[in-house]
């Protein structure tokens, strides 16, 4: 009877082992670990991880020297124009943002086990397409990033020319008059003769005769508006009166310059990690040259990184995380958090408070029997469902 009972309790831990190599459908290894064979059926997944995105919006300011500046002050009187070409940038706003990719650290190989049973084959994982990891399941999940929105509207003015009426004619016709004298004996015979040119005006005469112009163009406006030239037609003396304003200050811009404003956006990332904090240096602004990388010269851009240790409990329980072969396992990351300022000569231009899945803990959820899906962008389970 004594023989008896062992081999029954032989014979039942001998079911117990077969079950558990039958019941056993993946395992799941660190891809830094190197232990997978070559010839190994199965794929990898990657965890997610975060970066700030810093959307610098920038407006930039162009001045030009008009081509008679010079004469402004002699001609026209004005000493209030652009006496050099320039250049000025100034930061107008910051948005914040994250964005998420496979975290290049966080590479794992699901390698399918041919001795398992049948329901081992119907296992369905389910990636996105760079990757990631959103569910190991029996239906398919909606493949989405999840990206914050964000709705950016750029207002400039068209691109158009300097200076539309410099290009004038450079030639004028000049008359000079030639005295023959003419001696027959004592008598003298002077004869005139006149005799035409076209030769280049300098650029004085030039800039006169744009002068000459302008008070021309104020002349027909004030003309127009009077109603000494024309008869209200509905809105027609407004269009021509805003047809003579435009011709008008298209001129006076050949003596007092242009001015042109646009606004361009520029875009610095920022990827922290467990060693992020404090304020970090992540560009430079140099207001002659706009947003430049770190190792140029100008004004420090820098990114305030706070984290707030949301996780740091868990920390002990899965310190040894990451580093073995799982059976009917995955990995899967518990994101934490940190708020995220950005920062110019000492002023705060946006704050945010963004996750991450990269400072947070790595974990393991079982998938035998249990419908697991991910969060995309953090890594983290949303949903479980035991059978």
């Amino acid at each position: 009877m004594k023989m008896i009972r062992i081999y029954s309790k032989l014979f039942v831990v001998f079911l117990f082992l077969i079950s558990g190599s039958l019941e056993a459908q993946i395992f799941v290894t660190p891809a830094n670990v190197g232990s997978k064979s070559s010839d190994a059926a199965g794929f990898y997944y990657a965890l997610p991880r975060n970066a700030v995105r810093i959307d610098v919006i920038i407006e930039k300011n162009e001045r030009f020297k008009g081509p008679y500046s010079e004469f402004s002050s002699k001609i026209l009187g004005i000493e209030d124009f652009v006496k050099q070409d320039e250049t000025v940038y100034s930061i107008i706003d910051v948005i914040l943002s994250d964005i998420t990719e496979p975290d290049p650290n966080a590479w794992f190989f699901v390698e399918f086990d041919e001795r398992g049973s049948k329901d081992a084959r119907s296992l369905v994982f389910d990636l996105q397409s760079n990757g990631i990891i959103l569910s190991a399941d029996d239906s398919q999940q909606t493949r989405t990033k999840g990206q914050n929105s964000i709705e950016k509207t750029f207002v400039n003015a068209p691109a158009e020319n300097r200076f539309h009426y410099f290009a004038e004619r450079n030639l004028y016709q000049r008359i000079d008059t030639i005295v023959r004298k003419i001696t027959i004996d004592t008598t003298v015979i002077r004869r005139n003769i006149l005799q035409s040119a076209w030769v280049d005006r300098n650029p004085e005469q030039k800039a006169r005769a744009a002068a000459d112009f302008i008070h021309k163009i104020r002349d027909n406006r004030f003309n127009l508006i009077t109603g000494f030239q024309e008869v209200n037609y509905g809105q027609s003396i407004i269009y021509m009166d805003q047809k003579l304003q435009n011709l008008e200050e298209e001129y006076l811009s050949l003596f007092l310059g242009k001015e042109v404003r646009s606004i361009i956006e520029q875009t610095v990332y920022y990827y922290p990690d467990k060693e992020s904090k404090g304020i970090q240096n992540i560009a430079k602004f140099s207001e002659t040259a706009g947003l430049l990388e770190n190792s140029a010269k100008g004004e420090n851009f820098q990114l305030v990184f706070e984290p707030l240790l949301i996780t740091s409990i868990l920390n002990e329980d899965n310190k040894n995380v990451g580093k073995s072969r799982l059976s009917n396992s995955l990995y899967y990351r518990i994101p934490d958090a940190a708020d995220v300022s950005v920062m110019y000569k000492g002023k705060i231009l946006g704050k945010e408070r963004l996750s991450f899945s990269q400072l947070g803990v790595l974990s393991i959820t079982p998938v035998s029997k249990t419908r697991v899906v991910f969060d995309p962008n953090t890594g983290f389970i949303t949903t479980v469902k035991r059978e």
